[in-house]
């Protein structure tokens, strides 16, 4: 089992603040909520390792962490992450955080070619280690944690320095290293935005007319209204299929409608208040202009991607680091190459498009 001091408490929280100040590297790692069991998306936990000692923070306790975020942001030292997506999304939201001089071991796999590119699966290649999965989606809002839920977020990150190490002399055996330091370089600059789902961006809006529209976005807004009063997932209420359905066929009694959370058949006068209203107010929903490429574009996106496969095929990893669509676009489109990196033009350069030049 994984030895970790568990920090509730500001003093606590301030002596290890001395620790990580000293560190040259740390591991990091987070255990938050996601609309899974709770209403919204906020961190729980955060794991913290050096070479020789783990850290479990109880954010739901201390909840203002001014002195790890300065850690977070203080270049001269190196953050060690598992794929830095979601992570840098809710730091940036709940604490205006932007880690500075990180690596992500994910990118590294990713670079190598590794088809398997989970924690799980990098830790039990490289280091023998097997990553439990049965407190995947555990609550860490509970409390107290039990000593398996907190040993499991731990091994996260106590072994994540040694990996980064693996990893790093692997890129730099493959000549791989620049790749990878552009890589990051380049997500260093980049926004990373929590996006919190709206009434427009749900799928299928097309398949009702404006009155069924009015009904659902009013369906939808008190959904999420009652959820956040009962802190419950919007799903736990009423799930979004239902919601499409209740919107073309409003029911004539809403306690006799199936699953559903008990609060509507209580509530049912507010669900019935909701249509009425979105009848009175049909929504338009605006179709997406597509933009038509001219035949020329077509042509040197397609050579673009025979390049792109054949160059894949010879590094022997996906087709999408090589260049993603985004930059096609900027390259073709803009006649812009600031989107790629320089190891990406090199690779693509090789192969001597004529456009690229």
């Amino acid at each position: 089992m994984t030895t970790f001091t568990f920090i509730d408490q500001k003093e606590d929280f301030l002596e290890a603040v001395k620790d990580w100040e000293k560190a040259k590297i740390l591991a990091i790692d987070l255990e938050c909520e996601n609309n899974m069991h709770h209403f919204g998306v906020y961190i729980s936990l955060i794991q913290i390792s050096t070479e020789k000692k783990n850290w479990i923070i109880d954010i739901l306790k201390l909840k203002d962490i001014p002195e790890l975020i300065k850690i977070f942001h203080n270049p001269n030292i190196k953050k060690i992450f598992h794929d830095i997506g979601f992570d840098f999304r809710i730091l940036d939201k709940q604490f205006d955080c932007k880690p500075k001089n990180f690596f992500d071991t994910q990118i590294a796999a990713s670079l190598l070619g590794k088809k398997s590119i989970g924690l799980g699966s990098l830790l039990e290649e490289y280091l023998k280690v097997n990553k439990e999965s049965k407190f995947q989606k555990a609550d860490w809002t509970r409390r107290p944690l039990s000593v398996g839920m907190l040993s499991y977020a731990s091994k996260d990150t106590s072994y994540l320095i040694p990996l980064y190490k693996i990893l790093k002399k692997e890129l730099q055996e493959k000549k791989r290293l620049a790749w990878i330091e552009q890589e990051l370089d380049s997500l260093e600059h980049k926004e990373f935005k929590l996006r919190i789902q709206k009434f427009e961006d749900l799928k299928k809006l097309n398949t009702l007319n404006p009155k069924e529209l009015g009904i659902l976005k009013k369906l939808y807004q008190l959904r999420r209204k009652i959820a956040k009063e009962l802190d419950e997932p919007v799903h736990h209420i009423i799930s979004t299929k239902r919601l499409f359905e209740i919107a073309q066929r409003p029911p004539n009694v809403w306690k006799r409608i199936k699953r559903v959370h008990p609060i509507i058949y209580r509530r049912a006068s507010l669900f019935q208040q909701a249509v009425e209203e979105g009848r009175k107010h049909p929504v338009e929903i605006k179709k997406k202009e597509s933009k038509r490429h001219t035949p020329e574009e077509k042509l040197k996106f397609k050579q673009l991607q025979d390049i792109q496969k054949k160059v894949a095929e010879k590094q022997k990893i996906p087709g999408h680091l090589i260049i993603n669509k985004e930059q096609m676009l900027s390259l073709i489109v803009k006649k812009d190459k600031t989107a790629l990196r320089k190891w990406q033009i090199t690779l693509l350069k090789k192969e001597k498009p004529k456009f690229f030049v």
